[in-house]
């Protein structure tokens, strides 16, 4: 059965953050595109969905700006490390991924945030050793989908973090280069 064209969302409270008030309002949708929004009863076409969102509060989609899709399998694995010891063991819970399980897991990722509110994401998507176009494309997909917008930007850099030098050794070098810099009052 095809989709209805139109939805009608009645008589919830809509949040209008600027005029520090919520009415009870209407929303007609067509397709995915917010064609209209008014006051509760408003005239609506005969064959549109009606969506009883009475009692409840109708806010803007959120937006999470920073989700990392790839970790959704490992959830709770690692809630308890210091970053150093993520950085350092958190490649494993995710090694030996195929496709199917990268979709997974931003899919399951994608869930958790739409049942938080939120409508988009920007996700800072890691793959080892390097990101494919394959599993951009599951992540892409996964989003897709799951009806979500989301920036997806793969996670790369110069080095492997195994690779990078020592911390003396760094700052060693991080000394030597700005030793002499001041800072300015």
């Amino acid at each position: 059965m095809p989709a209805p064209r139109f939805q009608a969302v009645r008589s919830g409270r809509l949040l209008d953050i600027a005029g520090h008030r919520s009415d009870y309002s209407d929303i007609l949708i067509e397709g995915n595109v917010i064609r209209e929004i008014g006051a509760a009863g408003m005239a609506v076409p005969e064959d549109a969905r009606e969506v009883d969102a009475a009692r409840r509060l109708i806010i803007p989609g959120l937006i999470n700006s920073h989700t990392h899709g790839h970790g959704a399998l490992a959830k709770g694995m690692g809630d308890r490390w210091t970053l150093e010891l993520l950085l350092n063991a958190g490649p494993w819970t995710m090694g030996s991924r195929i496709h199917s399980d990268k979709y997974l897991a931003v899919k399951l990722n994608a869930a958790d945030m739409i049942t938080k509110g939120c409508t988009a994401c920007y996700d800072l998507y890691f793959e080892l050793p390097l990101p494919t176009t394959e599993g951009m494309e599951s992540v892409a997909q996964a989003y897709a989908d799951t009806g979500i917008r989301a920036v997806v930007a793969p996670m790369m850099a110069d080095k492997l973090f195994f690779e990078a030098s020592s911390l003396p050794a760094t700052a060693e070098i991080i000394d030597r280069r700005y030793s002499d810099w001041r800072l300015l009052n």
